[in-house]
């Protein structure tokens, strides 16, 4: 903590790193009961929130990774029966990605467990501080979002 007393800038990144893969591994830890790792609960928890039908492409933007990296675990969690891989009207080259019925319920389970892990973890802080960190996060994802334009963050 002393660290980042003296070069809080410098220790910000580090920070938000190392919590947020503890907080993954967190979630981790209680979805392996059902046989999930981080590499398959979180596809299909951004195809809930990017909803029915997202092409791959942009599944694999929003979770950060390589195409081929999606699609070894597109093909896991279809060959286990949680989501269907659909050719798109238009364009069969494109395909979509569907929920199955029991990969609605492991999408549930899989919330419920993220919300009750952040929940515990959160507890001691208060909802203005949370909102202010939110406020910081949001400032940072706008510096990020323009150095992706090409624009220079102050």
């Amino acid at each position: 903590m002393e660290q980042t007393k003296k070069l809080p800038r410098l220790d910000f990144g580090y920070r938000v790193s190392r919590i947020s893969r503890r907080l993954r591994q967190a979630v981790d830890g209680e979805l392996a009961v059902f046989g999930l790792t981080e590499a398959t609960w979180r596809p299909l928890a951004y195809v809930g929130l990017l909803g029915e039908g997202v092409r791959q492409r942009e599944l694999a933007a929003a979770l950060g990774i390589e195409g081929p990296s999606l699609v070894r675990l597109l093909d896991n969690l279809e060959r286990r029966g949680f989501i269907e891989r659909r050719e798109q009207k238009g364009d069969r080259r494109v395909r979509g990605i569907y929920v199955t019925a029991s990969g609605r319920e492991l999408q549930r389970r899989v919330l419920r467990v993220s919300e009750s892990v952040q929940r515990r973890l959160l507890a001691s802080v208060s909802p203005a501080d949370l909102k202010a960190c939110a406020r910081v996060f949001d400032i940072i994802e706008q510096g990020l979002d323009q150095t992706a334009r090409g624009a220079k963050v102050a």
